[in-house]
């Protein structure tokens, strides 16, 4: 028996470690934040019950968060703990007697529960200092450079006492209808991954077009939490600085009215312009905060309400392939249309083939369906299954019809610019904001170049004609020409690290782009890429490879060359 739970408890251990890793280092959720959730309360029971087989560096007592070479770190002068989740009434009801039964009459303030990233902005004599963030508590990274182009933080506050150092600590979001904007070929999850991306870009440009928000809710003196009395006249003050503070606050003793407020707030989520996934408890009385011992992970005078996640049962009509602009082909599945919180779902992709293969999905099998984060809809899991043989052994490209080969675990179709899925996507990605930035060409228009054979790579779009233009239906000369004007204008201003984004390489994102185009300083450097003195260490070996074998490929050779001829400036 002993052995067994040894061998759960040690299970539950790699499991949680390797979702809060995924979560907290390369933002992606790998399951929803309800079975993240229900798996570290299932580890917690057992440590509790048998405590001898607990380990030091248990999921539960600690963040595996690993810190970015990039940014130096900091220590958190009073520790910056997360705040325990619950789902039940019968949790929250139970977390509130227990309160009472130590501090009878307790008030609560009732807060929204922003899904951000928590920050601790230090004002040194009301200029901002320093900003760091949450970390693994402890110490968290210094990103002060990137938030001082953020407007919605002060750069100075109102602060008038005498005090020497102020902390505010709060959270920072983006808001749905700009997110919504960047995110409408859904390359990001939701809008806590792009946040938590953003705030660590090196591209400050890009920080700032993000308009990313901040709401304020602990207000830290000299180093100490009790110089304010309590949680409600901390949030005043923050305001009455120059923060935005939650003005949905809600502060009561009953426990009907927190069920109350829970509920509206459910109701009325979809109104408020960010991602709320619940709401927090906080005491009310600071001094009692201070009273109520923490642990390593969480703090204990808070606790979070969660929402459940929106699920729909439907239907699977379909299972197909699509190939992504490096020739990964992952799987799509077709579904009867759904409808969540007014959102019609009528797909959902898969990203992993070997994720298929392990919840052996099929044609008309019942499935739950979910969207974590309010974004991205998610199979929460199969209801009932019509067949049971597995169908998932692909052998041929399902755009060019190609043999494919097994890289890194996932299919791989290598036809490159042969594949028509393939070259589109090579195409968008050229033309998009970060690449060309030619804002007049669209998919549909790339679509109809690929298919009249106007144009077959990078080089053909900027070397396309009105004529050209005109031949395809539904493209009139006005139409024509401004395509025309924009791709020329796009020549004329394309930037260094623009152009190396434009290129679709692999693990090469706009922050790596621009952190090598500081390094080779002209384009023709790039092709010489090996003499250029490259800190392989820095740039991190699977990106360093990764351009290697771009630049060991002859096309692509051909392509650059072409590419310095006709960018005569870079």
């Amino acid at each position: 028996m002993s052995k067994k739970i040894k061998k759960k408890i040690k299970y539950l251990e790699k499991k949680i470690k390797k979702y809060s890793f995924y979560y907290f280092n390369k933002n992606k959720n790998l399951i929803s934040n309800e079975k993240y959730d229900f798996l570290v309360k299932k580890l917690e029971k057992l440590e509790k019950k048998y405590p001898l087989y607990k380990s030091i560096n248990s999921p539960t007592k600690k963040i595996d968060y690993k810190f970015l070479k990039r940014f130096k770190t900091s220590k958190h002068k009073i520790k910056m703990l997360s705040i325990q989740s619950e789902y039940s009434v019968k949790k929250i009801y139970k977390y509130i007697k227990n309160i009472n039964k130590m501090y009878p009459n307790t008030i609560f303030n009732c807060e929204l529960k922003i899904d951000g990233i928590a920050l601790s902005l230090i004002y040194k004599k009301n200029k901002l200092y320093k900003v760091l963030t949450r970390g693994n508590g402890k110490y968290g990274e210094n990103i002060t450079k990137n938030i001082k182009v953020i407007k919605s933080i002060p750069k100075k506050i109102k602060y008038k006492g005498k005090e020497k150092y102020v902390e505010i600590r709060g959270e920072i979001f983006i808001k749905k209808n700009i997110f919504n904007k960047i995110n409408k070929n859904n390359y990001f999850s939701n809008s806590r991954n792009l946040t938590s991306g953003t705030i660590r870009l090196l591209n400050k440009k890009i920080i700032k077009k993000r308009q990313l928000s901040f709401i304020g809710y602990d207000f830290i003196i000299n180093q100490q939490r009790n110089n304010i009395n309590s949680q409600s006249k901390c949030l005043k003050k923050i305001n009455g600085i120059g923060f935005i503070t939650d003005i949905f606050a809600y502060k009561t003793k009953s426990f009907k009215k927190i069920i109350y407020f829970y509920k509206k707030i459910k109701k009325n989520r979809k109104k408020i312009n960010f991602e709320i996934d619940g709401i927090v408890i906080k005491i009310n009385n600071r001094k009692i905060q201070e009273k109520i011992k923490s642990n390593k992970k969480y703090i204990k005078w808070a606790i979070a309400w969660k929402f459940p996640p929106k699920k729909k049962k439907t239907i699977v009509k379909n299972i197909k392939y699509q190939v992504g602009k490096n020739g990964i082909i992952t799987p799509i599945v077709i579904i009867k249309p759904t409808n969540i919180d007014g959102v019609k779902i009528k797909k959902i992709n898969l990203y992993n083939l070997q994720y298929l293969q392990k919840i052996s999905l099929n044609i008309k099998d019942k499935i739950i369906i979910e969207r974590t984060g309010d974004v991205i809809p998610k199979i929460n899991k199969i209801i009932s299954k019509t067949n049971k043989n597995k169908t998932f052994i692909i052998n041929k490209c399902p755009s060019c019809n190609k043999k494919i080969d097994i890289y890194e675990k996932q299919p791989k179709c290598y036809s490159n610019l042969t594949c028509p899925q393939q070259l589109k996507k090579i195409l968008i990605h050229f033309v998009s904001k970060n690449g060309f930035n030619i804002p007049n060409i669209g998919p549909k228009i790339i679509e109809k170049l690929i298919k009249y054979k106007h144009i077959n790579n990078i080089i053909d779009i900027l070397l396309i004609t009105v004529k050209q233009l005109i031949s395809i239906p539904h493209i009139k000369t006005k139409l024509a020409n401004k395509i025309y004007f924009s791709i020329q204008n796009a020549i004329q201003n394309i930037k260094i690290e623009n152009l190396i984004f434009s290129l679709s390489i692999p693990y090469i994102g706009i922050s790596t782009s621009n952190y090598l185009s500081k390094k080779i300083k002209k384009f023709k450097n790039f092709i010489n890429f090996k003499k250029n003195n490259i800190n392989k260490k820095k740039l991190g070996k699977v990106k360093y490879e990764s351009i290697i074998n771009y630049l060991n490929n002859q096309d692509n050779l051909k392509q650059l060359n072409l590419l310095t001829k006709i960018i005569k400036k870079i």
